[in-house]
């Protein structure tokens, strides 16, 4: 994976979606708008009909080239986007999975509970936001490794069908979370990038053929940046992990909410305080079903 050449620092992907608009856009006009105040009274081109409809059609073709490349590079980042959304999913269910079996087990699953959420703290708070820069972190790695152990642990006094399951969902924990590391660097390819920062250096070199008049100079820097704003589009969503727009960390956070709270309920249950099942208020809405059985005759 390569970083687009015509993009500004990564640090870019850190700041508000129109800060990296106003960048993009204001660097390629300023451009535009240099290159045909320098580089045209070089040349000494005919400034006549002819030699101007030349220059629009040469200044046409590659726009529409440019636009083109950048609407298959958006189709591009948006499935890897969806991808990434897919791969969280996944292991968001396997996290609830595992919590859920935990539950199940009893009270020899207490500590599979509180690892599974001392595990799932640390993707929110630690591993999440920093994988697209520097890969899986240490503390969560180790939470993960943990959790593994104390899963086999559990597992070794348990029957059959229980310590199946249960090593069936260690299994489903460790392949979404190695899932969800191998992409947190994705991003286009870097040939993609190469051939939108060529195409992007000939539309500025398409200004040499202008007289630098000021309304050509204006011509020149808004066409620049209407195209610079969808490279920004597709820079944005150039890697799912990162940015304004990337993938959000919400779904763990939901999930981590259910598990406290299911784990609430059954350290509360363990202990016997919901041996019976919890009172309806008496100003509570009833439904159909919890009518009295009328009395026969």
């Amino acid at each position: 994976m390569s970083t687009p050449l015509i993009a500004p620092p990564l640090l870019l992907y850190d700041v508000p979606e129109l800060a990296v608009y106003a960048a993009f856009m204001l660097g390629a006009a300023s451009l535009a708008a240099l290159v045909c105040r320098v580089a045209a009274p070089l040349l000494k081109l005919p400034d006549d009909k002819t030699h101007l409809d030349m220059a629009m059609r040469t200044t046409a073709a590659v726009v529409s080239a440019l636009t083109l490349t950048l609407a298959f590079c958006a189709i591009q980042a948006r499935g890897q986007q969806a991808e990434a959304q897919r791969v969280v999913v996944a292991e968001v269910a396997a996290i609830g999975g595992m919590g859920r079996q935990a539950v199940r087990i009893g009270a020899e699953g207490a500590s599979l509970q509180a690892g599974v959420l001392a595990y799932l703290r640390s993707i929110i708070a630690a591993e999440f936001p920093t994988m697209a820069i520097s890969g899986r972190h240490a503390e969560t790695q180790r939470l993960a490794e943990a959790l593994e152990h104390a899963g086999y642990a559990t597992a070794a006094g348990l029957s059959d069908v229980l310590a199946h399951d249960l090593l069936q969902d260690l299994d489903a924990l460790g392949e979404a979370r190695e899932e969800r590391l191998r992409h947190a660097e994705d991003a286009l390819p870097g040939a993609f990038w190469t051939l939108i920062r060529l195409l992007m250096l000939l539309l500025l070199a398409t200004g040499a053929l202008y007289a630098p008049k000021p309304h050509v100079l204006l011509m020149l820097a808004i066409q620049a940046a209407g195209v610079a704003a969808l490279v920004a589009f597709v820079f944005l969503m150039d890697r799912p992990f990162r940015g304004q727009i990337a993938v959000s960390a919400a779904p763990y956070e939901s999930k981590l909410l259910n598990l406290a709270h299911r784990a609430e309920v059954a350290a509360t249950a363990r202990r016997g305080l919901l041996a019976e099942p919890p009172r309806v208020p008496a100003g509570a809405p009833r439904l159909a079903a919890d009518d009295p059985a009328p009395m026969r005759p």
